[in-house]
């Protein structure tokens, strides 16, 4: 199952611009933000450039909560208002400077719209010309048998003990030959599990800790984990068994199976998109040797002596 996320950028203003890179991050920023609405009242007026109400709102929704929560009440909007008159004071003197019509801050410019410019297109070429219908989901389904199942489930034994000392002991304990569940039941202070030797059951994901079902996943069964530190404690986990989740049945798994039609069909329009593209595109490709672009040591500037 494949699952897609879409990553949001937001910039909040930073308390301090102390970096050159800050003043052409400001730059770019300014660039593409909207225009402030001139007719609303006034806040602030900075070399008759004015900080308006309307402005101050939209710069102040760009906020993620967490940066919100630095500015709380009346004097945390004064606060957030002062930066905003830092803000401008810099990308004046930037632009009194001509810092905008520099070259490479044109170029930063450019790629910083890319990817918008970017999404446009795929919304317009690609999302909204794909659907999914019931037909093609059941069709889709009916020639994956077995395709889409249920979370695995797992069996294991754990001991559970307050340091990594006593952890780091009882492993070397095992590794000389003791038996997993004697040890569990002398040692461990999981009064639940210890009668049982450590065993936990069959689990899903999302049952334990994410600690644990980290180190789970690392293990074949009969292997027994490195200590590993949670909220209780330190723990040597045994992994027992693994169990594949059984199939879903097509009521289940459907919105499983659109979801996969439709990242299918995505795809394959965007493949025909850009093979279209680049049929009618002027293209040339020359030839020369790619550049090699795998770490290697940096080599020093020759001496200008």
């Amino acid at each position: 199952m494949i699952k897609t996320q879409k990553l949001r950028n937001r910039f909040a203003l930073p308390p301090f611009l102390k970096t050159a890179s800050a003043v052409i991050l400001l730059l770019i920023l300014g660039a593409c933000g909207q225009k402030p609405d001139d007719s609303g009242q006034a806040l602030a007026v900075i070399n008759g450039k004015p900080i308006t109400i309307s402005e101050f709102d939209v710069r102040w929704a760009q906020l993620p909560e967490y940066a919100r929560n630095k500015y709380p009440g009346p004097e945390g909007r004064k606060k957030f208002l002062d930066e905003l008159i830092d803000r401008e004071v810099l990308l004046q003197e930037a632009r009194k400077r001509g810092i905008d019509r520099d070259r490479i801050v044109l170029e930063r410019l450019e790629r910083f719209k890319e990817p918008s410019i970017l999404d446009v297109l795929m919304r317009e070429e690609v999302d909204s010309r794909v659907t999914v219908s019931s037909e093609e989901t059941k069709t889709y389904y009916d020639a994956h048998p077995g395709s889409f199942t249920a979370p695995e489930e797992f069996r294991a034994s754990h001991i559970l003990v307050k340091t990594d000392a006593e952890a780091a002991d009882l492993k070397k304990r095992l590794a000389q030959g003791e038996d997993f569940a004697a040890l569990a039941r002398k040692a461990s202070i999981d009064t639940t599990t210890r009668s049982k030797g450590g065993d936990l059951g069959m689990l899903k994901k999302g049952q334990t800790v994410p600690e644990f079902e980290k180190a789970v996943a690392t293990l074949k069964p009969g292997e027994v984990s490195q200590p590993v530190a949670t909220q209780f404690g330190y723990h040597l986990i045994k992994l027992v068994e693994r169990v594949p989740g059984p199939a879903m049945t097509y009521e289940d798994a459907k919105d499983q199976v659109k979801d996969q039609v439709l990242i299918e069909k995505k795809q394959r329009r965007f493949k025909e998109l850009v093979t279209s593209l680049r049929a009618n595109a002027n293209l040339r490709v020359q030839d020369a040797p790619i550049p090699d672009l795998s770490p290697r040591a940096a080599v020093p500037a020759p001496d200008a002596r």
